[in-house]
């Protein structure tokens, strides 16, 4: 097993709800992802990591979600095309890679927003090699949605997600963390406003609420 891998399993426990991957997508996928993400797929599945912060997504199954939302939006000429989906956090955050590109686009339903990233290629690095490392080595803090400065009676929420784990338990292939009343909607980002909801009804669902800003790093 690769050394990002073994680092990705020591820092985060054993994968929740590990898939096979089905033998067609290494066909499908193969010289259009990196070699890194179809070795996770064959050593580790489709599953979650840290209690569900993480998951490797089907790219099947959330491709219609990142279309969904990428086609409310324009596209600068490079990012535009086929954006895979492969990984997404627990609130619905999707990671998408671009063949030619890297993982230079994320979509953040819960915002309403499309963060573009720019392409830059490290010396000695192959484009396809882009970006992925980074998502398996990122801190859980960069993952963490955390309130806004708290109202009389509040701490600030920096543990919000361990408190959602607690109350709702951890997410699942097909389910996110939401809130409601939630944001598009007025409401507040704190962990006894969050529901556990189906993916693809919520993250249509907030998409239908708000046209997504494109932002840029």
């Amino acid at each position: 097993m690769r050394i990002e891998l073994l680092d990705l399993l020591s820092r985060r426990a054993e994968p929740i709800d590990p898939v096979p991957v089905p033998a067609g997508y290494f066909a499908e996928y193969g010289g259009r992802l990196p070699e890194l993400l179809l070795d996770l797929w064959r050593d580790i599945g489709l599953g979650g990591f840290g209690d569900g912060l993480l998951w490797v997504c089907d790219p099947h199954h959330w491709q219609p979600i990142a279309d969904e939302w990428l086609a409310a939006v324009e596209l600068p000429e490079g990012y535009a095309g086929e954006q895979i989906p492969i990984f997404r956090t627990a609130y619905g955050k999707i990671y998408c890679f671009r063949p030619g590109l890297g993982q230079k686009i994320e979509i953040d339903p819960l915002f309403s927003e499309v963060h573009l990233f720019r392409p830059e290629t490290p010396a000695g690095q192959r484009w396809i090699d882009m970006g992925i490392s980074d998502v398996l080595t990122f801190p859980d803090e960069q993952f963490l949605v955390t309130a806004d400065h708290p109202t009389a009676g509040f701490d600030l929420q920096e543990d919000m997600f361990e408190r959602i784990v607690d109350r709702l338990g951890p997410t699942s292939h097909h389910t996110v963390y939401s809130f409601a009343p939630r944001i598009q909607e007025d409401g507040d980002i704190r962990a006894e406003y969050a529901v556990l909801a189906d993916a693809r009804t919520e993250l249509t669902a907030l998409r239908a609420l708000r046209r997504p800003e494109v932002t840029r790093d």
